[in-house]
């Protein structure tokens, strides 16, 4: 594995509370696209944020196709365990497929206070890349991402892959098949976050998570003006203080 991108470096900003987050990014991207909302969190609650970088993320896309999400989970586990064994009261959030680690944490972490899926892609725009990756993955090892809205977040710091990893894309997808599953067996309080101008999700994932949930508290959280990384758009102040809300109440 090739040393990791300046800009993709784990980041953990310590509190003085009892609270503690383990904040987890999404598919090709790197804890960069958490910080904005991080850095937040951390200034109105004094909660301690921990965001690792996942497994096969911030180096190259090689190193990416080399892992599944049976890595990535590992690494939010060990991540978790260690949270858990210094702080009264740990949540996991996360951002895309970050969301579905989150939700995954839920049910095979004991002790976490709650969970936070953030624009989690169980229904996705990619239709043909989820139905194509599969059956090219032995061939192709990478789909490009084309011309991207995301251009603009690089600009503010935020580093991703410029392709999709055929392989990895493949085991995400399969993460995702786990999580509907398993999702009527989660009893912890769970938030769940639906940006409105997200071009990745479809609107009817967060919708979907929400009914399969019959025995966990849920709180919902609609963003009309943001996109798929809402972690670094103009309702960030929102998102902080909602989580802020949500880690405060469950800690009770």
């Amino acid at each position: 594995m090739k040393d990791v991108h300046p800009k993709a470096q784990p980041f953990f900003l310590e509190g003085k509370s009892n609270q503690a987050l383990l904040f987890l990014h999404g598919f090709t991207a790197s804890p960069s696209e958490l910080l904005p909302t991080a850095e937040i969190l951390h200034a109105i609650s004094d909660c301690t944020v921990s965001a690792i970088l996942l497994p096969g993320h911030g180096t190259t896309p090689a190193d990416l196709n080399a892992t599944g999400w049976a890595d990535w989970y590992r690494a939010v586990e060990l991540e978790g365990k260690k949270l858990l064994s210094e702080y009264q009261h740990v949540f996991v959030a996360g951002l895309s497929m970050g969301g579905l680690l989150s939700l995954h944490a839920g049910l095979h972490l004991p002790g976490l206070r709650g969970v936070v899926a953030i624009n989690a892609p169980i229904f996705t725009q990619y239709r043909l890349l989820s139905a194509l990756a599969p059956l090219m993955q032995h061939m192709v090892p990478y789909f490009t991402k084309g011309a991207r809205k995301e251009d603009e977040l690089a600009r503010q710091g935020r580093f991703d892959y410029n392709c999709y990893p055929v392989r990895a894309y493949t085991s995400l997808t399969e993460l995702r098949n786990t999580i509907i599953k398993e999702l009527n067996l989660l009893k912890v309080p769970t938030m769940l976050v639906q940006s409105l101008r997200d071009r990745a999700v479809r609107k009817g994932s967060v919708q979907y998570i929400k009914e399969q949930l019959s025995n966990s508290r849920v709180k919902m959280l609609v963003l009309p003006n943001s996109g798929h990384i809402a972690t670094m758009e103009q309702e960030k102040d929102l998102l902080a203080q909602e989580l802020a809300g949500f880690i405060i109440k469950e800690s009770q």
